[in-house]
């Protein structure tokens, strides 16, 4: 019998885009450390999924013109952006012939258990809950929720709809904004595996029936048949004054009317985004749910972060193993950990003009506290410019990361500055000042608009893995 089942992945991120092509597939490759080489992490393409209309699924390699690197398309012809459509997949633990098998379910798994596909449940339910966290009107919500067999194969739209029971709905009953859809692939010999996708919405925004008269004055136009929402909700016209007792308008300026200083209202504008659970049930009480987040395109999709989705779960579930000597005398893999961060923060530092980030931190932050005419808190001082180099700062930065990622060079500057670390990287601590320094990461603000950092994973691993450069070492050396 099947005892357990779960989807891989638990989590997936789903990016909008009104191409009616899905981007391909890719990983990530090895960096190129050549003396001449970037640096940079390299992109590989991957196997990709392709589902026809009628539920049929067929795999193949993106195409790469010979003697060229791999080149991810994030557009097509038309230049319209590509969807990110992620899958999920049910997986399982059964009994079989008196051994336990754990796996991906198939149609001959769920047959040898006198089961179908049709015995097979899916259940998507997603939101846009964002006019209702500030209006906490539960006529403000935009749900959808659809329920497809494991034998059903056409595509099945996600319809976001208000609550019609409450007060004044902000998408009326005859009306629907679409969310994006949702389809069960055919499980045939090549991919027998059972599997849902989830396909995000175009990346619109849909506003009030009288939007022309709300936004009159403004560039705020929208096309006719996206004009769906009622003038009549809480949501349109809302006073959003960025006061520092409603949490719910911190940071200000996150919607559409904030800029126009005579109203400092809502315009009533909802995008398509949503998140929401994936749940899959089979007979005798089996059930697995994963969450599906919803995302607008990556704009830099060779630019990974230093501090991720990961880290942040790592964070919180395995903060203390970077604390046993036995964790940090795996050598082989905290290196590795310790270089892909360096590399991510190389990645980083190429997304980021670190002259401009440092003037608005100057502008913001700094101030010349004991009189001595330097500026004692916030930016980094500039140093003069290269010949031909008009960002001194964002060059010297890329040019020194670029060096990290070779961690010889990392670990003998560590090695002949022991504090190194804990003086100029920040240390996430609760009593952190608020306002942003020069430490590292240097003029980036964190979601809570306080100064960024990374994780206190990330910076004990940092500091331990340092620190076990120097064992073994002759005194004073």
């Amino acid at each position: 019998m099947i005892d357990r089942i779960w989807l891989y992945p638990p989590l997936a991120i789903a990016r909008l885009g009104p191409s009616p092509m899905p981007c391909d597939n890719y990983g990530w490759g090895p960096s190129d450390l050549s003396p001449r080489g970037s640096g940079k992490t390299t992109v590989v393409p991957a196997p990709t999924l392709d589902l026809a209309p009628d539920g049929s699924l067929t795999e193949r390699l993106p195409e790469i013109p010979e003697g060229m690197p791999a080149v991810a398309l994030f557009k097509d012809d038309e230049d319209r952006w590509r969807p990110v459509c992620p899958y999920f997949e049910l997986h399982g633990t059964w009994t079989s012939g008196g051994s336990r098998r754990t796996g991906p379910l198939t149609e001959a798994v769920l047959a040898e258990f006198g089961l179908t596909l049709a015995d097979l449940g899916w259940k998507v339910a997603v939101a846009n809950l964002k006019a209702h966290h500030y209006t906490q009107s539960d006529g403000d919500r935009v749900e959808a929720l659809t329920e497809v067999r494991g034998d059903e194969n056409t595509p099945r739209p996600l319809a976001g709809r208000s609550p019609q029971g409450a007060e004044n709905p902000l998408v009326p009953a005859d009306r629907s904004l679409p969310l994006g859809f949702v389809q069960v692939p055919a499980p045939n010999d090549a991919l027998p595996e059972l599997r849902l996708r989830f396909r995000p919405g175009a990346g619109a925004v849909y506003g009030p029936t009288d939007l022309d008269a709300r936004a009159e004055g403004t560039d705020y136009e929208l096309p006719p048949q996206r004009l769906i929402l009622d003038p009549a909700a809480l949501w349109c016209g809302f006073p959003l004054q960025n006061t520092s007792d409603d949490p719910r308008t911190v940071p200000g300026g996150l919607f559409a009317g904030a800029e126009i200083s005579d109203k400092q209202e809502s315009l009533g504008l909802v995008d398509d985004i949503c998140d929401g659970t994936v749940t899959a049930t089979l007979p005798g009480g089996l059930e697995a749910t994963a969450r599906i987040v919803v995302s607008p395109p990556d704009f830099a999709p060779d630019r990974r972060p230093f501090v991720s989705i990961a880290d942040g779960l790592a964070d919180r579930v395995e903060r203390a193993e970077v604390k046993d000597p036995a964790y940090l005398a795996e050598k082989p893999l905290t290196t590795l950990e310790i270089r892909d961060l360096f590399e991510r923060i190389l990645e980083t530092m190429g997304n980021i003009n670190v002259d401009v980030q440092n003037e608005r931190v100057r502008d913001a932050y700094g101030e010349d506290l004991d009189g001595d005419g330097v500026n004692d808190r916030g930016p980094l001082p500039v140093p003069a410019p290269l010949n031909g180099v008009l960002l001194a700062l964002t060059d010297g930065g890329r040019r020194r990361h670029r060096r990290y990622v070779a961690l010889e060079v990392l670990e003998d500057l560590l090695r002949e500055q022991p504090d190194l670390i804990r003086r100029v990287i920040r240390e996430p601590v609760e009593d952190a000042p608020d306002y942003l320094d020069g430490r590292m990461p240097v003029a980036m603000r964190g979601a809570d608009a306080g100064p960024f950092h990374l994780t206190r994973r990330q910076y004990d691993l940092l500091t331990g893995w340092a620190d076990s450069l120097r064992e073994n070492t002759e005194p004073g050396s």
